[in-house]
Parts: C-alpha cells; sequence; structure tokens
C-alpha cells in the first residue's frame, strides 16, 4: 500500500486518518479495476456505452476526491469525448479503448512502482482521442501538438470555435465551469484558453485575471468572448495581453487575431 499513501503526497493524513483514507483509495482501485477490466471486453463489441458513461462520471468524482491529478484529468478528457457521441462505431470503440488502457494503466500504477509523474500530464493529454466534431473534408485531419481550451457554455458558438480550432489541426478541450478550467490550467497547461466572460459561479474575467496571476499559468495565451464594448470598465481589468473577441459580425476576425496574438497561427 505504499504506493497509494504516497498519492496522498507527504504529510496529508496521518495516523489513523492516513490509515482510513489509504483503505478507502485501495478499495476504489480495486473496484474500478473490475470495472475497466469489464468494459475493455465490451465496448470494442459495441456494447456498454451506458455503463462507460457511468463509470468515467464517478471515476473523475473519485480522482477530484483522492487528489489523483492524472486519473482525473484523463477522466475529464474521456468525458469532454463522450459529450460528442450518441453511439459506438469503430472508430469510437477504438479512441475509447484508448482511454480505458490509459485509465487501467495509472490504477495498476497507484499498486506497484509506477513510471508516471503529475509533471506528465500535459504530454499524456496531447496522446489522448480528441472528441470529435466535424468539420470541412479540406480540413488538416492530423491534430498538431497544440491544446485550446474553451470555456463556455454549451452551444452553437463553443461548435463553431471548436470547429474553427479542429480545422486549424488544434486539439479543442471544451470545459463548461470555470473552476474546473483553472484547475485543469493548472495541471495541464494548455497552449490557449478561450472564455467566455459570462460565465455562472466565476465569471470569465474573474477566470483570466486568476490565470494571469498565478505563476504555473500567467504565461498561457488568453482571450475573452464578449459582447461589452472594449472600454467597457469590467474589461480595462483585463491585462493588456488579453485578447478580446466581440460578439459582433467580426467574431471570426477577432478569433484569427486572437490565435494569432498567441502565436497558434
Amino acid at each position: 500500500m505504499g504506493k497509494i499513501m504516497r498519492a496522498f503526497g507527504h504529510g496529508a493524513y496521518a495516523g489513523a486518518t492516513a490509515d482510513m483514507v489509504a483503505g478507502l483509495l485501495a478499495e476504489f482501485v480495486g473496484e474500478s479495476q473490475e470495472r475497466v477490466a469489464d468494459l475493455i471486453k465490451r465496448i470494442p463489441k459495441g456494447e456498454g456505452l451506458p455503463e462507460l458513461r457511468r463509470f468515467i462520471f464517478d471515476m473523475a468524482g473519485q480522482a477530484r476526491n483522492f487528489g489523483l491529478s492524472m486519473l482525473e484529468t484523463v477522466a475529464d478528457q474521456a468525458q469532454n469525448y463522450l459529450t460528442a457521441i450518441d453511439k459506438l462505431d469503430d472508430e469510437a470503440n477504438d479512441d475509447l479503448g484508448k482511454y480505458l488502457d490509459v485509465i487501467q494503466d495509472l490504477l495498476q500504477d497507484l499498486l506497484g512502482d509506477g513510471h508516471h509523474a503529475e509533471g506528465d500530464i500535459r504530454k499524456m493529454v496531447r496522446e489522448l482521442p480528441t472528441r470529435r466534431i466535424n468539420v470541412d473534408l479540406d480540413a488538416p485531419q492530423e491534430i498538431r501538438d497544440v491544446e485550446v481550451v474553451l470555456v463556455m457554455a454549451p452551444g452553437t458558438q463553443q461548435t463553431f470555435v471548436e470547429r474553427e480550432l479542429r480545422a486549424c489541426g488544434y486539439r479543442a478541450t471544451a470545459i463548461p465551469d470555470t473552476l474546473k478550467a483553472l484547475a485543469y490550467a493548472i495541471r495541464a497547461k494548455p497552449d490557449m484558453m478561450i472564455v467566455s466572460a459570462v460565465m455562472p459561479n466565476l465569471s470569465g474575467i474573474d477566470l483570466a485575471l486568476a490565470v494571469s496571476a498565478i505563476p504555473a499559468t500567467r504565461n498561457i495565451p488568453l482571450a475573452i468572448i464578449t459582447s461589452l464594448d472594449a472600454g467597457d470598465p469590467q474589461l480595462k481589468v483585463l491585462p493588456k495581453n488579453v485578447a478580446l473577441i466581440r460578439k459582433t459580425s467580426a467574431f471570426g476576425d477577432d478569433l484569427t487575431k486572437a490565435l494569432q496574438q498567441g502565436f497558434l497561427i
């Protein structure tokens, strides 16, 4: 159980509490291994999509509770992928099989000597299958080693931005929650973040301020999608290097300029 105990870091728990939490984690790992093994057999046959959705949802929450950043990140990416499909086909079976293989490896890593490190998260994310989205046939099919996080509510706007990014060959990760997006940015260090100014709980503007202030994320290029005028007091608090994407007929041009400003094109 040594590796399990080290999963919590040094001194996070002590005494009986540490033993209890380690026992809960060992139980979680054991049960998860059984569920993964079952899904690895079923998914290639086109079976088990509802069970997979439940498993990934549970995995994301439990990994977050136990502070298992790599498992949480893979589960978040898998959830992002699953939102774009409603049935299994050969491509989805292959992609989801890869997610399950990574999860299985990370679970085993908690029980053995392991070879993963938290610093591997950024590299690992870029090796995972990308969320499916329709793009023009002339668009490049190969996904480049560039990740852009979209922080906005699901809908037409998100679909448009995601399609444009995919047409450029970028990996797009959609996170409709600013607090989760901040935690993800700290873990995965995306190449850029595009954030809607109006978001529940923590606003997109507040998220941009936080990302710009935290040492681990302050070098991530940012763009804000807004219907506010450039001179609006709410926008004046933003750092000068945060690009603005206006909800006007110039939306596409502003998006292109934001990507250029972030040195992505």
